[in-house]
């Protein structure tokens, strides 16, 4: 693992183009196993594929940046690229998910639904006055309650999203029912 580090340390004095494009590819031919275990334990196939050319992407634009001397200092570096590649796949997924409606549309959208009562004055007041409340004091549980209830995504669903356990979930969302009652009553 030494000629790792000799490897970065050439990379980093070398001006010509086609010596640090054959010395970063002796680099990716050594990190990328463990890159590789990295992000397939981490995300499904399909998507994991996409990722781990995004760090390696990454990770080859800011080479040149790395100012460590060590095996281990180069390891943490590219991990740390790796983390946060993955964190940005991970963010955009749950940005790509149905997001909760803000309160006024629930509140139109209740208004319009076929009810056989319409709501009154007291519970469209009630209702804002819950989801007003909801978003201050645990606005984490707004949206496990809208995704369980409102748009019908199961625990297991939920918990995949979040990177949670299906246990975890039902408890979370246990636990937001109770924190909702408990602050509208």
């Amino acid at each position: 693992m030494d000629d790792l580090i000799k490897l970065v340390r050439t990379y980093r004095l070398t001006a010509g183009l086609a010596e640090r494009q054959r010395l970063a590819e002796a680099i990716f031919r050594q990190i990328e196993p463990d890159l590789r275990f990295f992000v397939f334990n981490a995300i499904q196939p399909p998507a994991a594929e996409d990722v781990l050319q995004e760090i390696l992407k990454s990770t080859a634009a800011s080479l040149k940046n790395f100012r460590g001397d060590t095996v281990p200092a180069f390891r943490s570096w590219f991990y740390t690229i790796a983390r946060n590649r993955l964190n940005d796949h991970f963010r955009k997924k749950a940005n790509d998910r149905l997001q909760p409606m803000p309160n006024d549309e629930i509140l139109d959208l209740v208004d319009a639904s076929e009810q056989a009562e319409p709501m009154t004055a007291a519970d469209r007041h009630d209702l804002e006055y819950a989801l007003k409340l909801l978003d201050g004091s645990k606005p984490e549980c707004r949206d496990y309650l809208w995704n369980h209830y409102v748009i019908g995504f199961d625990y297991g669903e939920i918990a995949e999203e979040q990177n949670l356990n299906y246990d975890n979930v039902r408890m979370k969302i246990g636990r937001c029912l109770e924190t909702a009652k408990s602050l509208v009553a």
